[in-house]
């Protein structure tokens, strides 16, 4: 708990979370099993704030009133990165396996590691690192166009597959959130007609959603990116034929490598 608050600088993740993995007797109120793991995540989302201040909204212009179209459009958005997101779990345990074929990790990482070069080469500086900054970068950034984003997108989700395959560590949830913004801003540019703010926001829902298979988390990473009141009950409605596409389909994970 306290390193969800640490890592996105409010105790709210963490409250989402446990409260649908926390399991215990029914006579103990939720609020008395959320109360520990509340203080941790608060606690460690001020140890963070004291030295860095992690910022997600992006500069998106404010969705003003909800239409029927604008339910149909988020719904489409996501389905969208989620059909994104589903070709990566479907390269991921491939490319694990052809990979660790191998045996050598020496030789493994630094394949993989040559491949994650070129890919930087490729999608240049915003490509890089975790991404929370580079979204930033991407959506003040008046040059880039709807060829610009795509390649973005499918740049940092290559590297995403590249890395969990080649065994790099590291957190999927930031880049899964840049996939989103980038290809979120590449449909708002190939449709203007339909709100950056709809878009931006439903393709983040429906990444981190593939990645996490975590509806709060999705909710919770689409919101505060895109901070508007008015697109909570447009996002909870996409979130449901968002779920039920995703039902009993593979988690974005590798097998288990037998030596």
């Amino acid at each position: 708990a306290g390193t969800i608050g640490a890592l996105f600088g409010t105790p709210v993740a963490a409250a989402l979370i446990f409260s649908q993995t926390l399991s215990g007797s029914n006579d103990i109120p939720m609020w008395d099993r959320l109360f520990a793991p509340l203080m941790a995540a608060a606690a460690g989302s001020l140890t963070t704030s004291l030295f860095f201040h992690p910022h997600f909204s992006l500069p998106i212009a404010h969705y003003t009133q909800m239409r029927l179209v604008d339910i149909a459009s988020g719904a489409i958005v996501a389905a969208i990165a989620i059909a994104a997101g589903m070709v990566a779990v479907w390269c991921l345990p491939r490319l694990h396996e052809l990979l660790h074929r191998l045996k050598n990790p020496v030789l493994i990482l630094g394949i993989g590691g040559f491949i994650l070069g070129i890919l930087g080469v490729i999608g240049g500086p915003l490509t890089l690192f975790k991404g929370l900054d580079e979204m930033q970068q991407m959506a003040f950034s008046q040059t880039l166009g709807a060829g610009d984003y795509f390649t973005l997108a499918v740049v940092k989700l290559a590297a995403l597959v590249i890395a969990a395959a080649s065994g790099f560590r590291g957190g999927r949830i930031f880049p899964a959130v840049f996939i989103g913004a980038a290809l979120g801003l590449m449909l708002h540019a190939h449709v203007e007609a339909v709100p950056a703010a709809i878009t931006v926001s439903c393709a983040i829902l429906g990444l981190v959603l593939v990645v996490t298979r975590d509806g709060w988390l999705s909710l919770f990473m689409a919101a505060v990116v895109v901070p508007d009141t008015n697109l909570l009950p447009l996002l909870c409605i996409v979130m449901l034929p968002a779920w039920l596409l995703l039902a009993g389909k593979p988690l974005l994970a590798a097998n288990r490598h037998e030596p």
